[in-house]
């Protein structure tokens, strides 16, 4: 009998106390909720009044901007691919609302919802008509939690001249649950691909350029991001990539489970997410062929319920052949201008989760406990190992243990990964990366103080593209701060009308977005410091030095068996 590596999915990318407290950072100004109604309204002269092949639309203006929310863009029967809606005959009216948001529990994100008709989203242009790039996001929250709603504030961007477009998708068991008898388990992934071929049919009534699409996203958006450049679904249908902090797991799983020899097999999603969840349902029990109608059976309310913590989407399925890095290293991969990067601290946040779920981070029993628990997920790893040799890197000190692993889950989960796609994209398509690194970046954990600095932790680095100044002010943002901001929003734009001129890039053209160039990446050359108040060119050689890159090349690792 083989035995199987438990490989519990909480100790993936984001744990679901992770999702709720990332989603604290993100609580926007902009007004939520859901729906519009319909009627006549608009004329041709309308800046307002839009004409899509689903039917006519008349927004709003908001903060200089003409704000559409609550577009659909698909609607789907459960565990079945999307389709784009049926057209409406009268012209909708929309409003400060939002559509409603993806089923999911109550969260810092916003309200429950147990709403499978969720497919919106909403399109941010300027007011001036032009012919505008297009950026479109997509959220992180662990593929559990989160919309493309109120969290995020555009305006910034808009502002530089693009048109964003941000969108909900399905999550959580409903969107990735992983069996053979579903078919395909990624349908939050063909949401996406939906979205953009919306925008593709669409944009162009809304001043922004189809053939100008720039995809964007931060952790599982970032994951998001990634997938679809590894997906043969999403060809054509964006110009240009954003990663941010998305290159965790990027050998991702197969539907099946992977044998490792010696008796010893790695679950695959089937084992590790979709059999733990079916197995907390009345479908535990039903034979395979029947499984897809007993589960559609089920309640929205029951399937919360049974999911895990936090999903991935799986491999060797229609949507997506291959994980993200087998596509990378093969070439097999939609080859578009990529800029990708993660922060200084990333695992810091995860250190200050660990602390609240009871992690003892200031012993050495309770640290080296708690690395191994962290590193269950390669059961090849030897985390005692790995435990000493980093505390012996950090001075010390009550904080010794804490920073050490802190300094791991940056390492291990995102930095190191990071690079390794640099170093796969960098011969293949144009490649910018970043390194952001402002430790002074605001607290976006409400009402959350730290027992130690969190610096340049995960998901900080958002708000300095996707907040408003006032947020960031409110947040305690001080001129430098802001001065990285305006760098930043310029960055991001500047990639979006020029990443496709590998000579431009990020670059503005009169004057490299005001701060300083940003080289493409090349063997052994150099990233993007983002630090407050004015960036720097660095080495990528310095990035994978404070990460111990060439340590997590060759582990120290023990025997299966």
């Amino acid at each position: 009998m083989r035995k199987t590596t438990s490989i519990t999915p909480s100790r993936f990318i984001l744990s679901t106390l992770s999702a709720v407290v990332m989603a604290t950072s993100l609580s926007g100004c902009l007004s939520g909720g859901g729906g519009g109604s319909s009627h006549d309204g608009g004329s041709a002269e309308n800046p307002l009044k839009v004409t899509t092949q689903q039917g006519d639309y008349i927004g709003i203006e908001h903060d200089g901007m003409r704000v559409f929310r609550g577009l659909r863009y698909g609607v789907a029967e459960r565990f079945a691919a999307p389709a784009l809606p049926p057209a409406h005959a009268d012209a909708i009216q929309l409003s400060e609302t939002f559509g409603s948001s993806c089923p999911q529990d109550a969260s810092p994100f916003g309200e429950a919802s147990l709403d499978e008709d969720c497919l919106f989203l909403n399109v941010y242009a300027p007011e001036e008509p032009g012919e505008y790039p297009v950026m479109v996001w997509v959220h992180g929250g662990a593929f559990i939690y989160g919309s493309g709603g109120a969290s995020y504030e555009p305006v910034r961007l808009v502002e530089q001249g693009v048109v964003v477009v941000t969108l909900n998708y399905r999550l959580g068991a409903l969107g990735f649950l992983p069996h053979v008898a579903l078919a395909n388990a990624n349908f939050g992934l063909q949401d996406q691909q939906l979205a953009l071929q919306w925008v593709q049919d669409n944009i162009d009534q809304f001043d922004g350029d189809p053939d100008n699409v720039t995809l964007f996203g931060e952790s599982a958006g970032g994951h998001s991001v990634m997938s679809q450049l590894a997906s043969p679904g999403a060809a054509g249908l964006f110009h240009k990539a954003i990663v941010q902090s998305g290159s965790y797991n990027g050998a991702q799983v197969p539907l099946g489970d992977i044998p490792l020899g010696l008796d010893t097999v790695i679950p695959g999603g089937q084992s590790l997410f979709g059999l733990p969840t079916i197995a907390q349902t009345t479908c535990r029990d039903t034979p395979d062929a029947q499984l897809l109608q007993c589960l559609g059976d089920l309640s929205v309310r029951e399937l919360l319920d049974a999911q895990p913590g936090n999903i991935l989407p799986v491999t060797n399925t229609a949507t997506l052949p291959r994980s993200i890095n087998q596509a990378l290293a093969s070439g097999e991969f939609n080859e578009v201008p990529v800029m990708m990067g993660s922060n200084l601290d990333e695992g810091a946040l995860f250190t200050l989760l660990a602390l609240g779920d009871g992690e003892d981070l200031f012993t050495p029993a309770g640290y080296t406990a708690a690395v191994a628990k962290l590193l269950t997920e390669d059961p090849t790893l030897d985390a005692g190992q790995i435990a000493d040799d980093y505390a012996a890197e950090q001075p010390t000190g009550p904080l010794q243990f804490v920073n050490a692993y802190s300094a791991i889950g940056t390492d291990w989960r995102f930095n190191c990964p990071n690079n390794n796609q640099w170093n796969l994209l960098q011969s293949q398509v144009d490649t910018w990366g970043y390194w952001f690194a402002d430790r002074n970046a605001p607290n976006i954990l409400a009402g959350v103080t730290a027992p130690f600095p969190l610096g340049a932790a995960h998901s900080f680095e958002i708000q300095y593209v996707l907040s408003s100044e006032q947020t960031l002010i409110d947040r305690g943002a001080g001129e430098d701060q802001l001065a990285l901001a305006e760098h930043m929003a310029r960055y991001w734009t500047n990639f979006a009308k020029y990443g496709d001129d590998p000579a431009i890039g990020p670059n503005g053209t009169d004057g490299a977005a005001e701060a300083v160039e940003w080289p493409r990446l090349t063997s052994g050359g150099q990233i993007l410091r983002l630090d407050a108040p004015t960036p720097a060119a660095v080495d990528q050689s310095a990035f994978n030095t404070a990460h111990q890159c060439a340590y997590w090349e060759n582990p120290p690792r023990i025997p299966l068996g």
